[in-house]
């Protein structure tokens, strides 16, 4: 199963456009749950076309919230990177106050990806375990919580410098790989504690949606595939030029361009975000015009969208 699956995983990377194999060190977060085991395994045992193993370090974090995640677990993910073979970073959080745990949980974990690895740090990337059913379960909690017009777009495959190569692939598929591989993993309790609201829509609501709609969760999902035909990047939500750069990637796959940018468009959209000329535009493949708003605001869209 590791080739089939390994395979699929690098679709996903060309179809966004990804270079491979990755240049640089990368960090694959690993709580040693399920999903987060099969991607270090995944990679680092089938994944040479992705990323050297020697390039990889397993990133566990101890959220402080459970005595399990700082013995225990973090014993079972620095046993993985070592039995596969691959470096090992362990972060404490400060524990979290009152409140939503899961994204206090989620915007610490952000800022250490953000200290740790970028294009001039000692790692590259990072990459994340988010699956199928992650992005079902984001996009219900955005709908009722009145986000989802705005944020429709589920999760991001690449948003700097975080990876997330398993979201075309399935919470069931990822537990029957690590069945096959006979991986050892943890489960943590917090997923089914009823007290998270996040927690309740795994075991009552998104079960209950799939009884009555059948396969909603692969229609659902083909959100994460569908970008806005205008796309704007502003202050200081601003990627770094890379990003940026592939971001414009994204939008010229969804126009259905027979090309991507070329060396000397890169080079434009350089120039352009280091000047502010408000108002100058690039024209790129496809129909994909790249705007100047403001000294850090940007704007792309499709000729018909003019």
């Amino acid at each position: 199963m590791g080739g089939t699956l390994i395979r699929s995983v690098i679709q996903h990377f060309q179809h966004y456009g990804m270079a491979l194999p990755l240049t640089g060190p990368v960090l694959i977060a690993c709580s040693g749950g399920v999903d987060s085991v099969a991607l270090a395994h995944l990679i680092s045992r089938y994944g040479r076309k992705i990323v050297a193993p020697d390039q990889i370090s397993l990133l566990h974090f101890d959220h402080g919230w459970r005595k399990e995640s700082g013995t225990l677990e973090k014993k079972g993910v620095r046993a993985l990177a070592k039995d596969l073979g691959v470096g090992f970073i362990s972060k404490k959080l400060v524990p979290p106050g009152p409140g939503n745990f899961e994204e206090d949980a989620r915007l610490k974990r952000n800022s250490v990806y953000q200290e740790l690895a970028g294009p001039e740090l000692n790692f590259k990337y990072v990459l994340t375990a988010h699956h199928q059913d992650d992005v079902v379960e984001t996009l219900i909690w955005r709908f009722f919580r009145g986000e989802f017009l705005e944020n429709r777009h589920g999760i991001m495959f690449y948003d700097a410098p975080v990876l997330r190569p398993f979201l075309k692939v399935t919470k069931e598929r990822l537990r029957l790989y690590a069945a096959q591989e006979k991986l050892p993993y943890f489960e943590d309790p917090t997923n089914q504690d009823p007290h998270q609201m996040r927690s309740q829509l795994r075991q009552k609501v998104i079960p209950l949606l799939g009884e009555l709609f059948p396969g909603f969760v692969r229609s659902l999902s083909r959100y994460t595939e569908v970008l806005p035909s205008e796309q704007e990047v502003t202050g200081s939500d601003l990627p770094k030029l890379e990003a940026f750069q592939f971001a414009v990637d994204q939008l010229l796959v969804r126009s259905g361009a027979a090309s991507r940018l070329n060396r000397a468009q890169k080079q434009q959209i350089q120039n352009l975000m280091k000047t502010v000329k408000v108002g100058k535009k690039v024209s790129l493949p496809g129909g994909v015009t790249l705007e100047q708003l403001g000294e850090r605001s940007f704007k792309l869209f499709l000729a018909k969208d003019e």
